[in-house]
């Protein structure tokens, strides 16, 4: 099949032919019908299947040009709602509809000044419900309301602002929910704001026979050096290492920068602006690794990404796989590469208890021990304190 086999709009179609979308991916085949019939969806699949496209190109079709907001899409993440903004701005080009992009950490008068003549907003919870309280956005016209990687918004407690938003909302609306896993508590959300759903699933893990997926047995102190001497030997085009902490993503980057090994971190602490620079100049191989928190990676779409390496295993599964996912996309090879240590090992468990992927115990070379400034002593090391060679540093 494709796209100009789907009875899609004349003008939505000729922007997918401009962006050169041809054929359809299976998670779109699927939902983009009944979406257009008007049904409620639960679109399931894998990350980086085309989810935005399987909910925005019905979406801009349905929406007209009149300067109301008829459409209301949320994403737990800044990058995330930025992304889904642009895709829907290519896929409306000829429509020539406005979008407004809300999301917090900004000036809030540019956004109020765009809400006046928008037919779509796009935005995280927060700001969305600020927008709300304070009256500078009418969602009495709205159509079509999305929940983008709805469970990580749950994972994230946005929870009751989605419920305040949802009051907002017209009951007579289509809603869609889009997610790479499905927990429990999406199908509670499901019983509460849709009606008669159809639920579509395709594939949600990433092909096994493109991801190679390995793990080494480390010390805590010994993390640090394993990973530089992986990443010499693996020679990654572009790859993303993941911490749990923002403190962890920090301190990793900067000490590979240290190793000459050219990193930079990604996480919510950082402004909009660097962030967006960061993820853009990544695009571009400008820079090589992205040491990265879940939460600033989610949803993001990057590719030819060679390498994901865990520098520490998350605690819910389901981040795992969102992980797994950066790479081994559009039918490339991909490797995934986890560095356990004792604190590791129940969590990394519960991942092979629940999804059971084929994973490959490594022996530990040899390496040499190389030292890790933790933040307090870049600190240090900033105000003119220089230790001794190796004193205070820490392997970690």
């Amino acid at each position: 099949m494709k796209f100009s086999e789907m009875n899609i709009e004349k003008s939505v179609l000729d922007s997918l032919v401009e962006i050169g979308y041809e054929n359809p991916t299976e998670i779109q085949k699927e939902t983009i019908p009944l979406i257009k019939e008007g049904h409620d969806v639960i679109g399931q699949s894998e990350t980086g299947s085309g989810k935005t496209a399987a909910f925005g190109i019905p979406l801009v079709e349905r929406i007209e040009k009149n300067g109301k907001i008829q459409a209301l899409v949320l994403a737990p993440t800044r990058e995330l709602s930025e992304q889904i903004s642009r895709e829907l701005m290519k896929f409306s080009k000829f429509k020539k509809l406005n979008i407004s992009c809300i999301y917090g950490g900004v000036s809030i008068e540019p956004q109020i000044s765009n809400l006046r003549h928008s037919e779509i907003v796009v935005g995280t919870p927060g700001r969305i419900l600020d927008h709300i309280q304070r009256r500078t956005l009418d969602l009495r016209n709205i159509k079509i309301f999305v929940l983008d990687e709805t469970d990580k918004m749950l994972d994230m407690g946005f929870i009751d602002d989605i419920e305040d938003i949802v009051r907002n909302v017209p009951k007579e609306r289509q809603t869609l929910l889009f997610s790479a896993t499905m927990p429990e508590n999406i199908f509670r959300l499901r019983d509460r704001f849709t009606r008669n759903v159809k639920r579509i699933k395709t594939q949600t893990k990433v092909r096994e026979d493109l991801l190679e997926q390995f793990y080494f047995d480390i010390d805590q102190n010994k993390k640090f050096s394993l990973l530089v001497h992986v990443i010499k030997k693996e020679e990654p085009n572009l790859s993303i290492i993941f911490c749990n902490t923002r403190v962890e993503a920090e301190n990793v980057s900067k000490n590979l920068r240290r190793n000459k090994i050219n990193a930079e971190v990604l996480h919510g602490g950082i402004s909009q602006y660097r962030r967006n620079q960061i993820i853009e100049e990544f695009h571009k191989g400008k820079i090589e690794i992205l040491v990265a928190t879940d939460v600033a990676a989610r949803g993001l779409d990057i590719k030819n990404v060679s390498h994901v390496f865990n520098y520490s295993i998350p605690k819910n599964s389901e981040d795992y796989i969102n992980r797994v996912g950066r790479t081994a996309r559009a039918g490339k090879s991909g490797k995934a590469i986890s560095f356990l240590a004792k604190i590791d090992h129940q969590a990394f468990q519960e991942i092979l208890n629940k999804y059971r992927p084929k994973v490959e115990k490594l022996e530990t070379p040899r390496f040499p021990d190389l030292p890790f400034m933790k933040r307090e002593e870049y600190r240090r090391f900033n105000r003119g304190f220089h230790p001794r060679r190796n004193h205070r540093f820490r392997s970690y």
